[in-house]
């Protein structure tokens, strides 16, 4: 039973059997108890009839008595008796005379009144009897001279709880009847989306593609936002698929070129004979090569591990600030050799938790991009404070700023704003998208703000320790 229809189907109708057989139980009970109360109430009537009928003088039944009190037509039972129990007359259905039990003589010796029990006849034959006594005055007090009796088999009334049985059990199967139909038409109505919607999601699978998406109906809520969220994972696959798809091909691309110029080099160089000189310029090339290699490399394998979640390999208490001088004297020489002024402001200790080595390689990738693409003779701050919960790293730079078309761009991997200048520099657009990714693990953010001609600064927001 794996069909998630077939579950609906067979629980609708075992629900529907259910409260059905609940309700049936409850009618059987309430018509057993009032099929009884109509039964005593009968036989106390006729009994009273009866009590009323005979005379001391003839306690015995006129032939009119019976077709009155319907013994034929009702199946009932009369006679009467004297105060020990004797027959003195019986209807002719009756066959075995009725017994007189002590609780009916103390009820009519108490209180004159009747008593209704369940007794049983010699034969294991239940009946259900009620006793009236048939009393007289004697002396101005009343005196019990017999007891007038009516009785029926209690098989007259197990019968008719019998058929009332049947005809239940008849409903609650033709209530589960109807409720196995109602329930498929109902489930194939209702899954008729989902299945819509398994062909569709089977058709983009078999076929490759992440471009299709499932049709949401409109009048199906539960439905229609299986489709929506479906489809939201569709758009998220098809982003990570394109984003892949990229990636692979500007990897693919930034391998090549250097690989193609090492072995462009190379061939040409063994051509021919040549003096040592030429070999070692070939070589100090051919080392550059390898260098860009190695950090590209080096860049792809952080970027891997960011995406698998090991960007981070400790967390510990850092401060910004001692983070920022030791970024300082990393980059100091380069700043110095392109006479950048490169600049600390970080006069009170931030802490944070983190990665030192992360962060540090974070807040050096912005300064060397600033240091590496800001003309002579500009400067470089970098700059560490607490504003509220929060610390913010940033790092700017009074160079020739970036295009506005370009910065939502700019921490995508191999985004290059000038391809021709990346690449003189050795860069391969990877720097930025690690800074992101490594900010992002510590549980921060980037932005980035620039104006054409003024300069650009990149600020980092991350918890505060």
């Amino acid at each position: 039973m794996k069909s998630f229809r077939s579950r609906i189907v067979l629980g609708f109708t075992l629900l529907t059997a259910l409260v059905s057989a609940l309700v049936a139980a409850w009618v059987y009970q309430s018509a057993a108890e009032m099929l009884r109360d109509d039964t005593d109430r009968l036989l106390r009537d006729r009994a009273y009839v009866l009590s009323k009928s005979v005379t001391p003088m003839a306690m015995r039944l006129q032939p009119w008595m019976e077709a009155f009190l319907e013994t034929d037509k009702t199946g009932l039972r009369v006679q009467v008796v004297d105060p020990e129990g004797a027959v003195l007359t019986q209807s002719a259905n009756l066959t075995e005379a009725l017994p007189l039990s002590h609780q009916a003589r103390d009820a009519a010796i108490t209180n004159m009144s009747s008593f209704t029990e369940t007794l049983m006849l010699s034969d294991g034959t239940p009946m259900r009897v009620t006793s009236v006594p048939v009393s007289t005055f004697r002396d101005s007090q009343s005196a019990v001279i017999g007891f007038a009796q009516a009785a029926l088999p209690e098989s007259v009334r197990h019968a008719r709880l019998d058929a009332l049985l049947m005809r239940l059990m008849a409903a609650v199967m033709a209530a589960a009847l109807v409720a196995w139909l109602l329930a498929n038409v109902l489930t194939k109505a209702w899954l008729r989306s989902v299945d819509a919607a398994a062909e569709s999601a089977h058709r983009i699978g078999k076929g490759g593609t992440l471009r299709e998406r499932l049709f949401v109906p409109r009048d199906e809520d539960e439905v229609a936002r299986l489709a929506r969220a479906f489809n939201e994972l569709l758009d998220k696959l098809e982003s990570a698929h394109g984003t892949q798809q990229r990636f692979l091909a500007d990897a693919s691309h930034e391998l090549r070129t250097p690989l193609t110029v090492l072995r462009g080099e190379i061939e040409v160089a063994l051509r021919r004979e040549r003096p040592a000189e030429e070999y070692r310029e070939v070589l100090e090339s051919s080392r550059e090569e390898i260098e860009r290699l190695a950090r590209l490399t080096e860049n792809l394998l952080s970027l891997a591990r960011s995406d698998a979640g090991e960007g981070l390999v400790t967390r510990e208490i850092v401060d910004l600030a001692a983070l920022c001088g030791r970024v300082n004297e990393s980059a100091g020489a380069a700043a110095e050799g392109k006479r950048i002024h490169l600049t600390v402001d970080a006069s009170e200790p931030v802490f944070v938790t983190g990665d030192a080595c992360a962060l540090e390689r974070v807040c050096l990738n912005l300064v060397e991009n600033a240091i590496r693409y800001s003309p002579a003779g500009e400067s470089v701050t970098l700059r560490a404070v607490a504003e509220d919960d929060e610390a913010v790293l940033s790092v700017s730079d009074t160079g020739p700023g970036i295009g506005p078309e370009h910065l939502p761009h700019l921490f995508e991997r191999f985004y290059r704003v000038d391809k021709a200048r990346s690449r003189e520099h050795g860069g391969a657009g990877l720097g930025l998208a690690i800074v992101e990714a490594l900010v992002k693990a510590h549980g921060g953010s980037v932005s980035v703000s620039s104006v054409v001609g003024q300069g650009t600064t990149f600020t980092i927001r991350l918890p505060m320790a």
